[in-house]
């Protein structure tokens, strides 16, 4: 094609834009360009400053501009496009043809599929009971997330979260707020920052956050202007990631899951060194615990003083380091503390979580211009520009409200250990307690287990007492896009998976995201994701799926009422038609006419509207401050609390209520101190009872190239751009022979895969990582431990534990598992 000839077929191509629409916490806008029904190429967002290299380079006063800079995607949002036509992806309805875990399906009519669906529906519900249906992904947070639940009546809550567990304890604990609840009536997140407030900051901290690989392309590009600044930027965490290599000014190597002695041990020496915010301290934190807490750092209390010295022996970091670290960040005020929501996905993680709100409030970073309250803040939600368009489904109201009857991550477990229950080998009382559930509350069983759009197989701890599960239950249905998915393989039925950002018409009456849909990072705008090509085969949206089960079951006009009685091949025209609908309602609000919005029309030519964000960057609580309002009236003292009252009333009264009252979260029969401490001991830590056998501690931190177990099978972000292996360090791999590439072998007491080492420098020495997400790609040699066979690519859920009590309350989301590792025999 000549120059001239392909000129031309780009000014016939036709021009669409729409946005990944998966939860990396972004909306990156995607351009899309579309020929002849297939997309030829996906391009950066081009609806604001195109051809701009690299913005905020045009004077001092635009770096800060919160909503007129480009989002622009990263690796993931183009590799996804060149999936759609994988010859691998499922593109009709199929049923299980062998046992769950095999893989084996065969091709059936939709009919068939949903007949089959909403006849197990009524069977499980008839013979086990209403709280015998599952559903997630986003059954968590006080929700059910199974789209008919509510008027199906059946179906079950759970408490917690995959992200911020581990962190949304403590922070009820310390602040009395909840993440849930924490969304006010401007759209602020209480506890956020808006990705501009760290311009305000004298230092960033970094702790365990690695941004530059998990969140926007807006927030690297924001710390790396605050370091052409002069703003100085720490990193403390076990790996040299990429954060540390593009934007630290130091790097503090530490060994996971000690973070809190160090934290401990800089408070040491600003208690020492009366280094504190004195005047903070008086008018907002509650006395009583932290003298208790202050006796604990100095020894009064154990007779152990918690010096540097004290914590070098735990944490690694040299006593000096810390030393010097503490006076410079309570000099440094204000401070920027960032800490990594993986912090509290630990055991014991509760500890660190409640550490680093301890170490701003002692220095009075909590709720400053610059400052963070250390919460919330791996996630940077930031504030809403402004109200969204939504569409009136015309949902009828519920009848039926799903109890929370366990934390998000125990199904697995509620269903493992039901056969217990039912045969009287554990009480009811101990059943609820190990799940998360009060010990008079009903006791899930569940029998029917839906997996939408998600990989819970893969991706929750202890994979293997997942796939148990799977097993042991009536019913499964599994919605994925490939066949060999480490989810679909357990499935009874297996929906085609339409891949929203291009394909869909998903437009939120269920499950799934609107197509008005903004970032969590910071809603400076929002998108209106175009459909751009049809789907192959008999892939259809997961709300036509829904609607069409809703029908079989008597509930259409509950659930769906204004796409009832629309045709197949009307489908995708009704939604655009109801969503210009909400657009133009939202156009002529008081509140929006003001700001000129495009009609319809128009705004389709290039669908992104942005919000002027004026004032000062939003910093935590500003909200509250603002209006002269206690941002603390949510604990007993009406401040930050250093002490819990709840977890000093200790295992019996934690199994037997529910905290706050009415929330259905329950902590179980275990015990953690009732204040954060170094706490030895316990499952996969660095100081656990089994480090004796399994000396390793494998941590797994997220990939640039997968969110979650997502795209891991996508050959665009395989092999010459990423290397999945097991790292470890020089010294680790050479004490067992070990050399860079070598074939390993990888296993604990619940798990074992094969695969190649990364060998390097950059991780801690008795420390290992696999990246989390690695499809489990089992071999055909199976094991007593491995009876669906050893994983060969590298599934790191395979050695995090599901276990929690009695050293420890339920409520993280475990991320690490302690092993051992050996090298393979013929190195391969």
């Amino acid at each position: 094609m000549s120059p001239d000839e392909h000129k031309e077929s780009q000014e016939q191509d036709l021009i669409r834009y729409t946005s990944c629409g998966f939860h990396c916490f972004d909306q990156c806008v995607l351009k899309v360009r579309v020929r002849d029904g297939r997309i030829v190429s996906v391009e950066p967002d081009d609806t604001i400053h195109p051809g701009t290299a690299r913005e905020g380079e045009h004077g001092a006063d635009n770096l800060s501009s919160l909503s007129m800079v480009q989002y622009r995607p990263c690796p993931k949002g183009y590799a996804m496009a060149h999936a759609l036509e994988d010859p691998r992806r499922v593109i009709h309805p199929m049923k299980r043809v062998g046992q769950r875990g095999e893989g084996k399906f065969e091709r059936i009519p939709w009919d068939e599929a949903l007949d089959t669906i909403a006849a197990k529906l009524l069977e499980v519900k008839e013979r086990y009971g209403p709280y015998s249906i599952l559903h997630q992904p986003y059954s968590y947070m006080g929700w059910c997330s199974f789209p008919l639940s509510r008027w199906f009546g059946a179906g079950v809550a759970a408490w917690g979260a995959h992200s911020t567990n581990g962190f949304q304890e403590p922070q009820s604990w310390v602040y009395g707020r909840d993440i849930a609840d924490g969304m006010v009536s401007l759209g602020h997140y209480a506890f956020t920052q808006d990705e501009t407030n760290i311009f305000d900051s004298k230092l960033i901290v970094l702790w365990g956050f690695n941004p530059v690989s998990l969140m926007s392309s807006r927030v690297s590009h924001n710390l790396l202007q605050a370091k052409e600044r002069g703003i100085p930027i720490i990193c403390i965490e076990p790996r040299y990631t990429p954060t540390v290599e593009v934007l630290a000014d130091q790097w503090i190597p530490i060994r996971p899951t000690t973070d809190v002695a160090m934290m401990i041990a800089m408070a040491n020496v600003w208690f020492k060194e009366d280094l504190c915010d004195n005047d903070f301290v008086e008018r907002w934190v509650e006395p009583e615990g932290l003298v208790k807490w202050k006796a604990y750092v100095l020894g009064a209390e154990d007779g152990v003083d918690k010096t540097p010295e004290w914590a070098e022996a735990l944490c690694g970091v040299p006593a000096e380091t810390i030393e010097g670290f503490a006076r410079l960040y309570a000099k440094s005020k204000p401070v920027n503390l960032n800490m990594s929501l993986s912090m509290g996905r630990q055991f014991f993680g509760e500890n660190p979580a409640r550490a680093s709100m301890y170490l701003q409030a002692l220095t009075g970073n909590t709720f400053i211009p610059g400052g963070t309250a250390a919460v919330e803040t791996g996630l940077w939600w930031g504030r809403l520009g402004g109200s969204l368009p939504w569409v009136d489904w015309q949902q009828k109201r519920r009848t039926y409200r799903a109890p929370v009857l366990m934390a998000m991550y125990k199904w697995p477990k509620a269903i493992d250990l039901r056969e217990k229950l039912d045969r009287g080998e554990i009480t009811k009382e101990d059943f609820n307690s190990r799940i998360g559930n009060k010990a008079d509350n009903p006791a899930p069983n569940i029998q029917l287990v839906i997996l939408e759009s998600n990989d819970h197989v893969n991706n929750l701890p202890s994979m293997n007492q997942t796939i148990r599960a799977m097993k042991k239950v009536a019913f499964t249905l599994v919605f994925a896009q490939y066949a060999d998915a480490p989810a679909a393989r357990y499935a009874d039925i297996l929906l085609p998976q339409i891949y929203s950002a291009y394909e869909g018409r998903n437009g939120g009456c269920g499950l799934h995201w609107p197509l008005f849909t903004t970032t969590l990072n910071l809603g400076s705008h929002f998108v209106y994701r175009q459909k751009c090509v049809d789907p192959p085969g008999e892939v259809k949206p997961n709300d036509w799926i829904w609607t069409q089960i809703a029908k079989r079951l008597g509930l259409v006009d509950k659930y769906n009422p204004r796409m009832a009685d629309v045709a197949d091949e009307d489908w995708d025209q009704a939604v655009e038609m109801l969503y210009k609908e909400a657009y133009e309602n939202w156009t002529n609000r008081k509140d929006i006419a003001p700001l000129n919005p495009p009609d319809w029309e128009t705004f389709q030519e290039r669908p992104v509207f942005r919000f002027p964000m004026e004032g000062e960057p939003y910093y935590p609580l500003k909200h509250h401050v603002d209006a002269g309002e206690n941002p603390f009236e949510g604990t007993a003292s009406g401040k930050i609390e250093f002490y819990s009252e709840v977890l000093a009333e200790g295992p019996e009264y934690l199994r037997n209520h529910d905290i706050p009252p009415g929330t259905g979260r329950c902590y179980g029969g275990g015990e953690l101190p009732p204040m954060a401490q170094m706490t030895l001991g316990g499952r996969d830590t660095f100081f656990s009872e089994n480090t004796g056998e399994y000396p390793l501690l494998m941590s797994s931190p997220h990939s640039y190239y997968r969110v979650h177990s997502w795209l891991d099978n996508n050959k665009w972000l395989r092999t010459d751009c990423y290397r999945h292996a097991v790292w470890m360090s020089v010294a680790d791999a050479k004490k067992r022979g070990i050399k860079d590439g070598d074939g390993v072998r990888v296993y604990s007491d619940i798990g074992e895969m094969v695969g190649p080492a990364y060998v390097t420098s950059r991780i801690v020495p008795g420390t290992v990582a696999i990246h989390h997400g690695g499809w489990y790609v089992p071999k055909k040699e199976k094991t007593d431990l491995m009876p669906d066979g050893i994983d060969r690519r590298g599934a790191p859920n395979l050695f995090t534990h599901s276990e929690d009590l009695p050293d420890t309350v339920v409520g993280t989301f475990p991320c690490k598992g302690l092993v051992q590792i050996e090298r393979l025999e013929d190195g391969t």
